[in-house]
């Protein structure tokens, strides 16, 4: 009787368990951000909370901690952009409307402290450039997806672009009010204002567009 031979793919485990692993330390680290700020959350602190190996942090990330807040910052991005992404509003102003109030929930589960942490590593850019320029490549990120969409309803490029900006420059000011009052009105004002803004100019793009069509007509 022949032995039958398992073939197994002993990479696979290995693979899942490293992302596991990686993905518990940008976890741990942005909690101890949000708790203690960049500089009080140290590398051994983060490894206690995310149940890591010292050699795991520096196969994942070999820079150290400034790796792993930059890290964070674009997972962050990722985690706002997806839901612009996701959202199935026909406008932009209703699609800011739902994904600010579902931001606005996330920032009433973190009682506040997530709202000025873009911020909080702006200011570290003296120290940490790469962290800097992580944050102003996060918002110039989330503006441009902005910018596609508000393209998308027939705003000029550069009316677009100003638009996109200034929603973001509302929502990241919502936000450090909010943690600065600890309290989530001043951003939930900063989405109102952003949504109105979106339907005033798309008002505006379809009496242009209907002026247009009836002069050519």
């Amino acid at each position: 009787m022949k032995s039958k031979t398992l073939v197994t793919s002993p990479n696979t485990d290995t693979d899942s368990e490293s992302v596991n692993t990686r993905q518990r330390i940008l976890s741990a680290a942005l909690h101890l951000f949000r708790k203690r700020g960049y500089h009080a959350a140290g590398l051994n602190d983060i490894l206690e909370l995310a149940r890591a190996p010292k050699g795991s942090l520096y196969h994942h990330f070999p820079d150290g901690k400034e790796e792993i807040a930059v890290a964070v910052v674009a997972q962050i991005t990722q985690g706002i952009i997806g839901l612009f992404a996701a959202n199935r509003a026909r406008t932009t102003s209703a699609m800011l409307t739902q994904v600010g109030e579902q931001m606005a929930q996330g920032i009433e589960r973190t009682h506040h402290e997530v709202c000025a942490l873009f911020s909080a590593f702006v200011a570290e850019r003296s120290t940490s450039p790469l962290l800097g320029s992580a944050v102003a490549q996060a918002y110039d990120d989330m503006t441009n997806e902005l910018r596609k969409r508000f393209a998308l309803e027939g705003r000029s490029a550069k009316v677009a672009s100003e638009r996109a900006a200034l929603v973001v420059m509302l929502l990241e000011g919502g936000a450090i009010l909010a943690q600065a009052q600890q309290s989530v009105a001043p951003f939930r004002l900063a989405v109102k204002q952003a949504s109105l803004i979106a339907i005033q100019d798309a008002t505006h793009t379809r009496k242009a567009r209907a002026v247009s069509a009836s002069l050519s007509s």
